[in-house]
């Protein structure tokens, strides 16, 4: 029977992409695009990465007020996160292409159409996140840039410093502005590389997790295979086990930190943006705004969550899987390896952040309810 042919790297596309052309990943062969390819990388990062948010850094720490310094905090705080994200996929983007081999490895272990349908599907969900984060930073940008029309001053789409006399004609404020929306999508594209990365690769883990209980399931359960043969196919079992615990663990090292400080980040950019709307009388396009950047940053931190919650949760399913299986007519040897992947299997699995907060949903309820308190302190002072 032709079974599907299923590749879990394609969930992975779109992030090695973007980092090819952001030059985090270098080209191979001998072409000019190769062997241009550091020098291409050096400039394009300073741009990106030393002088478009060293604006935003500056405008920040001129802030006059209160209330200006949470307008332009909000947005710094979100750049610094992502920059230290992005250093860190430097650090661990080793660890990630070698991640790649040993999912094929799973793909090919496989066994079923249903079982190929569960990473088929997975995978797809994967690129449908990228895409629909995409579209949620982009209306965040373009909210901004409506602003600028309607106006009663001259202003840009985003505080941030300038350094030179934007305000002096209109041609000048104009190149200005159309340097800063470049300059924000630029950053809007890293922050969703920096955000969908470890969704996507979770997410597939999760699917190589509910394809193997799925094909636990089954043991014992075919008339036409002996006993010996089905320890093996456990044997098979454990060791896929085995690799998928690895592939969490490598998981939990690389993007540990990244998730620490990405609740950080939620925490203090929805408490500044949050007083900011609060005590500054805005028109509705900038409600408008806000309400989008709002929503971009909690779900910045709920798909990481979300992906992580899966993988929990497709972990305790692995338990019951065992439990489905046609344990009773089987091996003394079989039974003895079923106990060792029950024990292994009981053991809850997921992303921890720097080894103290668990990457759940209800970490980022309590997230919220930070921010909330940070509020009240902050309106307190303010009072």
């Amino acid at each position: 029977m032709l079974l599907l042919d299923v590749d879990s790297t394609r969930a992975f596309t779109y992030q090695w992409i973007v980092w090819r052309l952001f030059g985090l990943h270098p080209a191979t062969g001998n072409s000019f695009w190769a062997r241009h390819y550091t020098a291409y990388s050096i400039a394009f990062n300073v741009i990106a990465n030393i002088c478009i948010p060293l604006s935003f850094y500056v405008g920040c720490l001129m802030s006059r007020t209160l209330t200006e310094f949470c307008e332009s905090f909000y947005v710094a705080a979100v750049i610094i996160v992502e920059q230290l994200k992005l250093a860190n996929v430097l650090r661990v983007r080793g660890h990630l292409m070698n991640l790649h081999a040993i999912l094929r490895q799973l793909d090919k272990r496989l066994q079923s159409d249903e079982e190929r349908r569960i990473i088929e599907y997975k995978v797809e969900q994967s690129r449908k996140i990228f895409q629909w984060v995409m579209r949620l930073f982009l209306m965040a940008i373009a909210s901004a840039a409506c602003l600028v029309p309607f106006a009663p001053d001259q202003q840009l789409p985003f505080p941030a410093w300038i350094p030179w006399d934007w305000q002096r004609s209109r041609h000048i404020y104009l190149t200005t502005i159309c340097l800063q929306n470049i300059g924000v999508f630029i950053l809007a594209v890293i922050a969703l590389n920096n955000d969908t990365y470890p969704v996507a690769y979770l997410i597939v883990v999760a699917g190589h997790c509910k394809a193997l209980a799925l094909r636990i399931a089954k043991l014992g359960h075919t008339s036409d295979v002996t006993q010996s043969q089905t320890n093996a196919q456990m044997i098979a079992c454990i060791e896929d086990h085995k690799t998928i615990l690895q592939l969490v663990n490598t998981m939990e090292n690389s993007v540990s930190f990244a998730c620490f400080i990405q609740f950080v980040c939620t925490a203090t950019s929805l408490c500044s943006l949050s007083f900011f709307a609060f005590y500054v009388e805005m028109s509705l396009l900038k409600m408008l705004h806000l309400f989008f950047m709002l929503l971009a940053i909690i779900i910045e931190t709920f798909i990481v969550c979300y992906a992580s919650e899966q993988v929990t949760h497709e972990g305790e399913q692995m338990a019951h899987a065992i439990y489905a299986c046609n344990w009773i007519n089987q091996s003394v040897q079989f039974r003895r390896n079923l106990l060792l992947m029950l024990m292994r299997s009981q053991r809850p699995i997921g992303i921890v952040a720097v080894k103290t907060l668990p990457v759940r949903m209800r970490t980022l309820v309590a997230v919220i309810k930070g921010a909330y308190t940070m509020f009240s302190l902050l309106n307190e002072v303010n009072s």
